[in-house]
């Protein structure tokens, strides 16, 4: 590249799709050096390894290829990310010396960030891009212009600091660019401030935002509009019985919603009731979504927005106990979970609907055990009161549209929709942390639990719905016998 070196990067894709594998070379020939190979989808990472490993020789590029759909017939390209870089003054580096690439080592391949990043959000997911930052650990502040609205992000060593909006500060900021879906973004390194409003971690930040996303989505569809009238649907509601039908709900502090539900004027639009709580989107998303399923709220058209043109709509009546009967005979009395053939029911009509849609679906298939003996310890199955707390937790922390069920006999499985296996890792984390915060029975050794977590997903390890659920049991199985009680099965050797 620079008239005295010569380098090669060789990329290979499995035909059955995943992230593709890169080696870089010195030399040419039966004389050529493997510098690194590396496992990713981030064409963001491998240019800055080039880059790196190349010196000033290597010190501009401009790619012009055009976006490439992220569909199933795809799926082995793993690309889902596109950008226009430009490197500017890559310092030179001494001679490399051959070097597998690990989780210690990278950072000294990744060059310090000196480069300008820009792209369009048509083109890249903004969690997307926010992972592609803190993977490549870089220094400095990215700016974002959406819709006559401006957010700046600043980061340090990858990791978000600080972040405001027009109107928003810290995690608020974050939650909502997580919603922006158009805009310009450039990234300035080695920009910095003092500034320190953003406390939680990237992953936390991330799944926070999936799930007020999946609860503004919820309430949109349930016709919730600015103009729209918020009234209770239950004038005379003792205290008693407030709490024990938000108790089924999600885990939000009970003084919260109290509050909430008694703030609620028949009378007034939900831009007012808003305006006068003045609570952050993180907050009062949650709690309208929490009353809507709870069934404790109504929507209504006000009637001074309502068109002459058209008749008024009253709300037709839902039977709610009735679908309650039909999902009660899809589950399993004593725990309450879903049937295993409940659960190929579900995953074959989300595997046409992600079809469709070009959606990744995830497969976590588990096993939650307790071990008996000393010499030779034995797995066995929880008790059913055990298993009817763990359900409870997995159920308050897992979003509405997932679902959990038994699998075959004793194991367990979980239908994450629209995840890929990092998401799905990143929530089996969170299921092992909220089941052994606590004894799942009073008395319970939990020392002696024992889980094991499989994943799988479409497309990135297969295509075909019978592969999906095998390559979860055999991940599953690799988890049983390994120190790391998850396993993806992509990383299975």
């Amino acid at each position: 590249m620079d008239g005295l070196s010569e380098y090669s990067l060789a990329v290979e894709c499995s035909p059955r799709g995943g992230d593709a594998e890169w080696r870089m070379y010195a030399g040419s020939g039966s004389r050529s050096q493997l510098l690194w190979n590396y496992v990713s989808c981030d064409v963001l990472l491998v240019y800055n390894l080039v880059c790196s490993s190349c010196g000033d020789g290597f010190n501009s590029v401009t790619p012009a290829a055009e976006p490439v759909s992220d569909t199933w017939k795809d799926s082995g390209s793993g690309q889902d990310t596109f950008y226009r870089l430009e490197a500017l003054n890559v310092p030179k580096r001494e001679p490399l010396v051959p070097l597998t690439l690990t989780q210690e080592n990278a950072a000294l391949l990744l060059p310090k960030p000196t480069s300008a990043l820009t792209g369009d959000l048509a083109h890249v997911q903004m969690p997307t891009l926010l992972q592609s930052i803190l993977m490549a650990q870089m220094n400095g502040r990215l700016k974002i212009l959406s819709n006559n609205r401006n957010a700046e992000v600043f980061f340090k060593d990858g990791i978000p600091v600080h972040s405001f909006t027009t109107d928003t500060i810290g995690e608020e900021s974050i939650f909502e660019i997580l919603t922006w879906k158009e805009g310009d973004f450039s990234f300035e390194a080695k920009v910095t401030t003092e500034a320190r409003t953003i406390k939680q971690n990237l992953d936390s930040l991330l799944l926070q935002g999936m799930q007020l996303i999946d609860n503004a989505t919820y309430l949109r569809n349930s016709g919730l509009r600015p103009e729209a009238l918020m009234q209770r649907k239950y004038k005379n509601l003792s205290e008693r019985e407030f709490e024990s039908m938000v108790g089924s709900g999600a885990p939000i502090p009970m003084v919260m919603q109290k509050k909430f539900y008694r703030s609620i004027d028949d009378n007034k639009t939900v831009q007012s009731l808003l305006e006068k709580l003045r609570l952050p989107r993180s907050q009062w998303i949650p709690l309208m979504c929490n009353m809507m399923r709870c069934d404790l709220l109504s929507l209504s058209q006000s009637a001074g927005t309502a068109k002459s043109v058209r008749p008024a709509l009253e709300p037709k009546s839902i039977d709610k106990r009735a679908i309650q009967n039909v999902m009660m005979s899809l589950r399993r009395p004593e725990t309450g979970l879903f049937t295993y053939p409940a659960f190929l029911y579900f995953l074959e009509q989300e595997y046409f609907r992600g079809y469709r849609s070009a959606s990744p679906i995830s497969i976590v298939v588990f096993q939650m055990r307790i071990r008996s003996g000393n010499l030779d310890p034995v797995r066995e199955p929880l008790p059913i009161a055990a298993v009817s707390e763990a359900v409870r937790r997995i159920s308050r922390v897992k979003r509405h549209v997932d679902m959990m069920a038994h699998y075959e006999t004793f194991d367990y499985a979980l239908l994450l929709p629209n995840t890929k296996t990092s998401g799905a890792a990143i929530f089996a984390n969170r299921i092992m942390k909220t089941l052994t915060a606590s004894p799942l029975l009073p008395g319970m050794d939990m020392s002696k639990l024992s889980f094991a977590f499989g994943i799988a997903s479409i497309p990135e390890d297969f295509l075909d719905l019978s592969l999906l659920l095998s390559a979860a049991e055999v991940a599953k199985n690799a988890a049983m016998n390994s120190p790391a009680p998850i396993v993806l099965y992509k990383d299975i050797k």
